[in-house]
């Protein structure tokens, strides 16, 4: 909540109205306290998460100081921490009529209304501040930017966020948040455009660099995006999330051990976390360095046991040992602390298709199918091993299931011209194979590895040799 953008308070001072308020509480007695120190132990109060004492405070204060629209304002916060908010509201509404041009009225109103979700109201609220302030304006449109977040009215957030900056362009929030914007909106291009010309007229903004290298890396791009991100380590060099981001760069690279020295610099910087050895872990997995791998995956549950990704690597890691039920062990243990994860369900149903656990198996890609119906992985390997046990009949029944999700990708398309041509429904297996052809001639080639009879069929070669590129 945003109380006017105060300075903060002498601590030693603040310190001393406590004592000296719980002294004279403990005895039962009576003492005077101004305005300004009957503030300061409220807010103490509320810094402690007690705002029941705060409220006795006030209660105190009101007494001693009735009328006091200093005192108003602490009523108002007060009630706004007992979540008594339409009530709070009342309050602001008093201190509004005696002091129109009061700017933290429409501030707390605005946080008021952005908690009872009345964004728009909270917008009004946040502009009418911002006619009113003469500084700490940039403060403002960060919160007025949130609010159009909310009402997923991302350009206008932007267009604030970018205000923001003009006034104060080292306001490092102002900078991670249009950052955030940018991504909501799907907006990379402009993302990249803004921040390198951010750059251009403040080199030594180790966050733009950092957002400019985030930017990159989500268009592939990711030689730039490590050049941006090894400008932002030159500047701030133990700056741990362009380490994070670097590697993560160079793992999608397959650049494995240069990820792993980048990770080790987040451990030297920030100290050990599950998520770095987590990472570390992937890395050795991918360089199939086993051991390592389960090592790192092990440190990362010792930091956390509930840390998930460390259980799935676990399992994958074990069944590519040849140790499925070990494996299958730790991936049930990932399903069980993450029933939403789509990539634990993905791998545990494939190894307990493996284990001959087919009615678990099929149990276990129909919830992936529910909670993640855009991984077009689950619907094929799904409809596979029906095809295996039922026939293509029943795994092309799968597959329609998902029709409406994965119509446009060609691998679905492939897979569904095989189901249709084993079923002998060979004009809507053709039908199949046209469009599939048309979207991706080349993935042909991996549709005859899974599909190799259709090389035989006289229709199925005038396809390929008609839509050949």
């Amino acid at each position: 909540m945003n109380d006017g953008y105060h300075p903060m308070p002498d601590r030693d001072h603040q310190q001393g109205c406590v004592q000296r308020y719980e002294a004279m509480h403990q005895r039962n007695g009576k003492a005077f306290f101004d305005v300004e120190e009957f503030e300061l132990i409220i807010d103490h109060y509320l810094e402690q998460n007690d705002p029941r004492k705060a409220k006795e405070v006030l209660e105190q204060a009101q007494l001693q100081h009735p009328g006091s629209l200093d005192i108003m304002f602490s009523e108002a916060i007060v009630l706004m921490n007992l979540g008594r908010l339409n009530k709070a509201l009342e309050v602001l509404d008093a201190i509004g009529k005696l002091e129109p041009f009061n700017e933290e009225v429409h501030l707390h109103k605005a946080g008021i209304y952005s908690q009872l979700r009345n964004y728009r109201r909270a917008v009004e609220h946040y502009k009418r501040a911002l006619d009113l302030a003469e500084e700490a304006k940039d403060e403002i449109l960060l919160d007025l930017a949130f609010e159009y977040e909310n009402l997923e009215a991302y350009e206008q957030a932007i267009e604030h966020l970018r205000q923001a900056l003009e006034i104060n362009p080292e306001n490092e929030a102002v900078l991670y948040e249009l950052a955030y914007c940018y991504d909501l909106a799907g907006s990379h291009q402009a993302s990249i455009s803004f921040f390198k010309d951010f750059t251009n007229e403040h080199p030594y903004s180790f966050v733009a660099w950092y957002n400019l290298g985030n930017a990159l890396a989500r268009i592939d791009k990711l030689d730039d995006s490590n050049e941006a991100l090894d400008l932002c380590i030159v500047i701030a060099e133990k700056f741990s999330s362009a380490y994070f981001s670097k590697a993560r760069n160079l793992l999608m690279m397959g650049k494995y051990q240069e990820a792993i020295d980048c990770y080790q610099e987040t451990v030297t910087n920030d100290g050990p976390q599950a998520i770095t050895f987590s990472y570390i872990g992937e890395c050795y997995e991918k360089m199939e360095r086993y051991e390592q791998a389960l090592i790192h995956y092990d440190q990362a549950l010792a930091l956390d046991p509930n840390w998930v990704d460390a259980w799935i690597g676990r399992g994958v890691v074990k069944d590519l040992q040849g140790n499925l039920a070990p494996g299958v062990k730790d991936l049930e243990m990932a399903v069980k602390l993450a029933p939403e994860n789509g990539d634990a369900w993905f791998y545990y149903a494939n190894a307990l298709g493996r284990c001959e656990r087919y009615e678990d198996a099929m149990a276990a890609y129909t919830r992936l199918n529910t909670i993640e119906p855009e991984s077009l992985d689950g619907w094929l390997d799904h409809a596979e091993l029906l095809f295996g046990l039922k026939g293509p009949e029943v795994a092309l029944k799968k597959l329609r299931e998902g029709e409406q999700v994965h119509r446009l990708n060609a691998r679905y398309r492939y897979r569904m011209a095989s189901y249709f041509l084993r079923s002998g429904l060979e004009q809507q297996g053709l039908l199949e194979l046209e469009e599939a052809l048309m979207t991706d001639h080349a993935a042909h080639v991996q549709w005859l590895e899974h599909y190799p009879e259709a090389a035989s069929m006289p229709q199925v070669i005038h396809l390929l040799e008609l839509y050949k590129q």
